[in-house]
């Protein structure tokens, strides 16, 4: 299927364009406005809200999954029917809840910006969004906060194009505060498409690449 798509012409950026448009900047705000309108508090990890400066001091750090947990991980999604990223939206909730102290958490979930565009995938670009989403936890036991997190997801999905200055304006957090200081990347590749990076790459010089977490 990868190497199959990759014959396929690119998407007009045109045609990106019109259908990101789909739902209007007031479909956002509204939709924005009742999940965020009395989040007034934010859940900031160990309760550090200096993450600007220049983030020479920040570290790295990468741990892999061990097979045996991620073949259980696969294993509980498919009980659920769900995606995996729906239980590591989850797991994340859980510990931004924990490490905040709060049980009702906003982060930030980084969304391709591809999702519902009729031949996304192949559309040349850089088309990420970082959007806020809220899970309560209190009262509520492990299966139904994942079940709670895929219905958020869904829905966050539908908006995936908004910009993030919108949610934030429609929050009831003012600053100085932040909306949220901590957010999650789910990505998913395979080998198919690694290549398929690989081959669309091929012959150009990659002069410098760098990151920051360091995110307000």
């Amino acid at each position: 299927a990868g190497r199959g798509s990759a014959l396929l012409p690119p998407l007009p950026y045109r045609d990106f364009i019109a259908q990101s448009q789909r739902v209007s900047a007031q479909q956002h705000e509204a939709y924005f406005g009742a999940e965020l309108a009395d989040f007034d508090q934010p859940s900031i990890p160990f309760g550090i809200t200096e993450t600007l400066g220049s983030g020479a001091a920040i570290a790295e750090t990468r741990q892999s999954v061990p097979a045996d947990v991620a073949q259980r991980i696969h294993e509980a999604a498919r009980r659920e029917r769900l995606s995996p990223a729906v239980l590591f939206h989850a797991a994340w909730a859980l510990l931004v809840g924990g490490l905040s102290g709060r049980d009702d958490v906003v982060f930030g979930s980084v969304l391709s910006g591809r999702q519902g565009i009729n031949g996304g995938e192949r559309a040349i670009g850089m088309f990420m969004n970082t959007l806020p989403l809220r899970l309560r936890l209190n009262g509520r036991g492990v299966q139904q906060v994942v079940r709670e997190t895929a219905a958020q997801l869904a829905g966050l999905l539908d908006h995936e194009q908004a910009p993030l200055a919108l949610a934030q304006r429609a929050s009831g957090i003012r600053p100085p505060w932040p909306l949220f200081s901590a957010l999650f990347n789910y990505r998913h590749s395979s080998a198919t498409t690694d290549r398929d990076i690989s081959s669309a790459t091929d012959g150009i010089e990659l002069l410098e690449a760098g990151e920051r977490n360091n995110y307000p």
